[in-house]
């Protein structure tokens, strides 16, 4: 009997407590904590379904390089010293190198040529260099047919292809310049003969032509 008052005793006193404890425990204060308690549960499960979801991307390389003569360049950059009827055929050619995860396209433009002094610039040009765009300017195509067309000596832009496969592809970008001894208009001959020969003896030091041209290399997500 005395056990089993101890026992009922006690349970009173534990009854007493707790409602001791629920008087000055406010309901406000019980809510808040139940939110709290909900909002970081919510965030650990953010937290921990970003970071699953991280560890399942792969993120994919995108790398490619211009080469001219073994060093790694960002343009094309094509000076022919000294141009003249009867010269030695010129080329020169920039390989690009696709080492990304994802095949490519390759396509250029041309930015700028200098012509024995006479300075031409394409739109792209301009855009690229920052300045103003009147709208007299050739594009870069147009400026291409010009260069290969007024001229008794012959241009050629050649880009091996278009194409580039993931990891391994790679396209050879080709400038060249020929100027036979004779083209077939005397005439042109004669004034382009005369102005590369005077240009050079009044810049010594400046190459006869001078051409700046652009590769472009965009992802193919095809």
């Amino acid at each position: 009997m005395k056990r089993r008052r101890v026992n009922i005793e006690s349970k009173g006193k534990k009854k007493n407590i707790f409602l001791l404890i629920l008087k000055r425990v406010k309901i406000s204060h019980l809510i808040f904590l139940a939110v709290l308690l909900a909002a970081n549960s919510y965030a650990w499960f953010i937290y921990v379904n970003n970071v699953s979801n991280r560890l399942d991307v792969h993120v994919r390389a995108w790398r490619v390089d211009f080469e001219d003569d073994g060093q790694v360049v960002e343009e094309v950059n094509v000076e022919v010293d000294n141009a003249y009827p009867g010269m030695t055929n010129f080329t020169k050619s920039v390989i690009a190198h696709n080492y990304s995860d994802l095949p490519a396209t390759a396509s250029y433009k041309i930015l700028y040529a200098n012509i024995m002094g006479t300075e031409y610039y394409s739109q792209e040009g301009k855009a690229d260099a920052g300045m103003n765009i009147i709208g007299t300017e050739p594009t870069s195509s147009e400026l291409e047919t010009m260069l290969t067309s007024n001229y008794p000596f012959t241009f050629g832009f050649n880009l091996s292809q278009t194409a580039l496969v993931a990891l391994t592809g790679s396209a050879t970008y080709t400038v060249s310049l020929t100027w036979p001894y004779e083209s077939g208009d005397d005439e042109e001959d004669t004034y382009w003969g005369v102005t590369a020969y005077d240009y050079k003896e009044d810049n010594p030091s400046e190459p006869s032509i001078k051409l700046r041209i652009k590769i472009y290399i965009t992802q193919d997500n095809s």
